[in-house]
């Protein structure tokens, strides 16, 4: 396929929107997969494209979060094990879901979501003390189910975890960010392996997107870092309400 000169201009402006988006509350995907179909590129070439590029990008948002002292090692370690077990599992059930299922499910889930945004994120309340024993147990479960959902489905995954870390482990908005997105890019990572060794990546598009992830993952991590309660519940609120759109429009319209 040939790529015209502002194809590769629209791919690093929407593909840096899509990082942004994704270092501050996940659900990227969700803008550089349409992305992607919209330029043609091959059907079998874009979740390695969207894996190779997601994870170029979030590598730089990882790094600022571990340098600013954001990431809590000691719980988010748990999620993280648990996660590439739960992805690892989901993607071997996905041939036996229906995605209309999946879907339906989401429409259901993603109204309750919006009712637990608005009652515990952006609101003071006091931090509950968990035992090592809770926190392992909560991360565990937190990574396997939502890593599970990722192997099986995806979209929104690293959206997910940040409303469990808040919800479970009592996390504040910028610490949940920042943990949700080192947990999230775990699994990405393995993923991106495999379909680099599949040769499941289409290079001429990846290139010019993995420079616009990289920009907006510094910016949005940037963000995070500096002003995480005013910029992490409205991108929270932008991301569900995409992926709930997503979803009617899969289930309803195509």
């Amino acid at each position: 396929m040939e790529i015209e000169l502002w194809q590769y201009f629209a791919v690093f402006i929407l593909i840096g929107f899509a990082g942004f988006i994704d270092s501050i509350a996940g659900g990227g995907g969700l803008i550089s997969v349409p992305t992607y179909l919209a330029l043609g590129v091959p059907t079998e070439l874009i979740l390695g494209t969207n894996k190779c590029v997601s994870s170029s990008g979030t590598t730089f948002a990882v790094f600022r979060y571990i340098r600013s002292g954001s990431i809590l090692w000691q719980t988010v370690i748990y999620a993280i094990i648990a996660a590439l077990v739960g992805s690892a599992l989901g993607a071997s059930l996905s041939t036996y879901l229906s995605r209309n299922i999946i879907f339906t499910l989401l429409l259901v889930i993603i109204p309750f979501l919006f009712y637990l945004q608005a009652r515990h994120m952006g609101v003071q309340r006091i931090k509950r003390e968990l035992t090592r024993q809770q926190v392992a147990v909560r991360s565990s479960l937190a990574g396997f189910f939502i890593g599970g959902y990722d192997g099986l489905f995806g979209p929104g995954t690293g959206t997910f975890l940040l409303l469990a870390f808040m919800f479970f482990l009592h996390m504040s908005t910028k610490e949940a960010s920042a943990n949700a997105r080192i947990v999230n890019y775990a699994s990405n990572v393995s993923a991106f392996i495999y379909f680099l060794y599949q040769g499941r990546i289409f290079w001429p598009i990846a290139l010019v997107a993995i420079a616009g992830a990289i920009c907006g993952n510094w910016l949005g991590s940037g963000l995070v870092i500096n002003n995480a309660d005013k910029v992490v519940v409205p991108v929270f609120r932008f991301v569900l309400a995409l992926l709930m759109l997503k979803c009617g429009y899969d289930l309803f319209l195509v």
